[in-house]
């Protein structure tokens, strides 16, 4: 039975959905309900109805789960930054496994592959060494995070899974800029390397920004000397992408250097690197037992980044070839290759699914796609290769399922599925999976 506009129905949560809105059936229409947990019963009423499901707003509980908790934020709810925070930590690692059981089930149709529990993160809290904060300037400077599905700014005045040394960094430079605003500015990122102590400004702007600016980084270097550079990006195109093509140094350095399983890399502002420091070892850590290399090896890791598993493997094998379509991101590599002191590792600045046709043997490919997983013309010259080993790191487990499904079809077995809980509050899950040739 289809619900109305404005009907208020009872409707009892059976399970979270990839968003983490929780989801109920109403007569066996599907009915969306946000800020809910499975097994909780609520009084909701219906704000949009579609032709497959509705989507309705609480109400009031009849009854609550034993699996919320208050979250620790005033702004939970309203910043689209966590979705999860209302759910004890050992019921969203749970909730992180089964969506990868259900992805493997539903799209893979992959049902005989043990799933293993979620790793846990070091710290659920105070964990991201990075914070993206879009800016609106008007009578006054206005600098938060995006309400969810929304460019509506929540201000905030503390980011709690952001790093604490971080956190000290945003309320330093927010002073700053509401004391000497610019309307140029459209966002201002924070990258911190836990380990090293060392933080990057990157402020964002329309086009050229102001004359003032260089004056402005100098005021965010003082007093602060963990603030290693504060850089420029030109953005100058409308539309949805943070980041222009452009930087400019406006004080300082222009990246900053962390450390991760006892090796140096260089952050840049474009680089990417994993947010969550201390759980990207764990998830090393087993992405090279999964490996399972006996140092003869030339190993592929394609969509390598600046390279950090690159050379973290380096020492394992006898070659490793990096591959990477972003030119900065080989720069960076090449660069943290030499401060390693490594020379084993080639690292190579092309489309994965172009660079593979030019190979003619790998024992062993990593595979780190974006979330929208890889190419099929990727897979398809990968399975010709016949690597012995795959290690897969994905961070969508849809697409992951997909294509382990592909790689099934060219003969791969998949042997384990270990999930990692990168972003805690939030329902994103990074999964590590290992298979061999059959």
């Amino acid at each position: 039975m289809k619900p109305t506009l404005h009907q208020n129905i009872s409707l009892t949560i059976k399970r979270l959905g990839i968003h983490g809105e929780g989801i109920g059936d109403y007569h066996g229409f599907t009915v969306f309900v946000e800020g809910v947990l499975p097994g909780e019963t609520v009084t909701a009423s219906i704000k949009e109805v579609r032709k497959n499901f509705a989507r309705a707003q609480v109400i009031s509980y009849e009854k609550t789960s034993s699996q919320r908790v208050v979250p620790p934020c005033p702004v939970f709810g309203r910043c689209g930054g966590c979705q999860l925070m209302h759910l004890d930590y050992a019921s969203q690692l749970e909730a992180k496994r089964q969506r990868v059981v259900d992805s493997f089930e539903r799209i893979g149709k992959i049902f005989d592959v043990p799933v293993a529990p979620c790793v846990p993160s070091p710290s659920p809290l105070a964990y991201r060494n990075k914070i993206q904060l879009p800016v609106v300037l008007d009578a006054t400077l206005h600098m938060g995070l995006y309400a969810f599905n929304s460019h509506e700014i929540v201000e905030i005045e503390k980011c709690y899974i952001h790093c604490p040394l971080g956190e000290r960094v945003f309320a330093h430079v927010k002073q700053i800029l509401q004391t000497h605003p610019d309307p140029s500015l459209r966002h201002v990122i924070i990258k911190t390397a836990v380990h090293t102590s060392q933080v990057l400004v990157v402020l964002v702007t329309q086009g050229k920004g102001s004359p003032l600016l260089p004056s402005i980084a100098e005021k965010i270097m003082e007093s602060f000397p963990e603030i290693k550079g504060v850089v420029q990006n030109i953005h100058s195109t409308p539309g949805n992408v943070i980041l222009g093509e452009t930087f400019r140094t406006l004080a300082g350095h222009g990246s900053i250097v962390d450390k991760i399983c006892g090796m140096f890399f260089k952050v840049s502002p474009a680089s990417f690197f994993q947010v969550n420091p201390s759980q990207a070892e764990n998830l090393y850590q087993t992405a090279l037992e999964f490996c399972d290399l006996k140092g003869d090896e030339t190993l592929l890791d394609a969509y390598c980044g600046v390279g950090t598993l690159s050379l973290i493997l380096a020492s394992h094998v006898e070659k490793v070839i990096g591959v990477e379509c972003v030119p900065d991101a080989i720069s960076d590599a090449q660069e943290n290759a030499q401060r390693n002191h490594i020379k084993n590792a080639a690292f190579v600045c092309a489309a994965a699914e172009d660079f593979i046709g030019t190979l003619s043997h790998i024992d062993v490919a990593v595979l780190n796609p974006p979330r929208k997983g890889c190419e099929l013309s990727f897979l398809e010259k990968l399975a010709a290769l016949k690597p012995r080993r795959l290690v897969y790191i994905s961070c969508d487990p849809a697409t992951l399922a997909r294509d382990l499904a592909i790689l099934r079809e060219k003969g791969y077995q998949v042997n384990a599925a270990q999930p990692f809980d990168m972003f805690p509050q939030t329902v994103h899950v990074e999964t590590l999976v290992q298979l061999t040739l059959s």
